[in-house]
């Protein structure tokens, strides 16, 4: 079931809301997007900032985000 269609700036804004609500949030960690012309290598198409770019938070809020809501465009 489709989720309700969000804005890239929409979907980054809730990757990043839902990160900072988590328990196991740190107040280094935030998606970003890529810089301009880089091809993102993460499947939601943000970057992961930090120290701790691969802590497996951000592939859990962003399977939790990326289940509730639809990126446009994609």
């Amino acid at each position: 079931m489709a989720g309700k269609k969000l804005s890239t700036q929409e979907f980054l804004d809730e990757l990043n809301r839902s990160l900072k609500e988590h328990p196991g949030y740190e107040d280094w960690m935030q998606f970003v997007p890529p810089p301009e012309g880089v091809e993102p290598d993460t499947v939601e198409g943000f970057e992961r900032a930090g120290p701790q770019p691969r802590h497996s938070l951000y592939d859990l809020v962003a399977l939790k985000v990326g289940e509730a809501f639809d990126m446009f465009p994609k």
